[in-house]
């Protein structure tokens, strides 16, 4: 099996994980039951949209409200974050490297404004995630007495310093804190690849004339 056969199937197995997948594909069955084109079709293709815009925008929301909520909840839920993270990845990657993931499958990837700030906001909801596991399992060296209030504000200048300019703000204290960082860097370095190929991709570069 080619290897670029190999990263599309792994890509897709971990677009599985997502219920987003489960509610798409339902959405897709109906919307292909319809003619090509008709009124009909259209109308699920919309619903389409505008599910895949809300799951993204409302994740945001949901992600900030889970950092608020850090003081109460279960050490576990930061395996479930930890998980969407790769799920955003992960479905960034299937969309501009083989055209899947997508509404559109196989499909150029069509650079717009609407792509790019979804983009974005997929990009923010992964810093609350990370700061969220930040303040769940992750231990650090040199925190300040005073980012330890009842909001863990350390975690979001932690979250904020690796989200954009890739280093700690604080040193990690064990291994597993050190994974996760990692983790977070290769997120912000993929993704930071990933928007600007879509902002290079709306400049119209002409060749030089002689």
């Amino acid at each position: 099996m080619p290897f670029a056969e190999l990263v599309k199937l792994i890509i897709q197995g971990i677009y599985m994980l997502s219920p987003y997948f489960w509610v798409d594909s339902y959405l897709k069955k109906r919307e292909f039951q319809f003619q090509e084109g008709s009124e009909e079709q259209k109308k699920w293709r919309s619903w389409r949209l505008l599910i895949s815009e809300k799951y993204i925008v409302y994740w945001l929301f949901a992600a900030i409200a889970l950092f608020i909520l850090t003081p109460i909840l279960p050490q576990w839920t930061a395996g479930l974050l930890l998980l969407r993270a790769l799920g955003i990845i992960n479905k960034e990657l299937g969309v501009i490297l083989f055209g899947t993931c997508k509404i559109t499958e196989g499909t150029m990837v069509a650079a717009s404004g609407r792509v790019i700030v979804l983009g974005l906001v997929n990009f923010l909801t992964g810093m609350f995630l990370f700061v969220s596991a930040y303040a769940l399992i992750c231990s650090f060296e040199a925190i300040p007495a005073y980012t330890e209030l009842n909001l863990p504000l350390w975690a979001l200048i932690q979250g904020m310093s690796v989200q954009f300019t890739l280093s700690n703000a604080f040193p990690p204290a064990d291994l597993l804190t050190w994974f996760i960082t990692l983790f977070h860097s290769g997120f912000c370095f993929m993704f930071g690849t990933i928007v600007i190929s879509m902002f290079v991709s709306l400049l119209n570069i002409q060749p030089l004339q002689k």
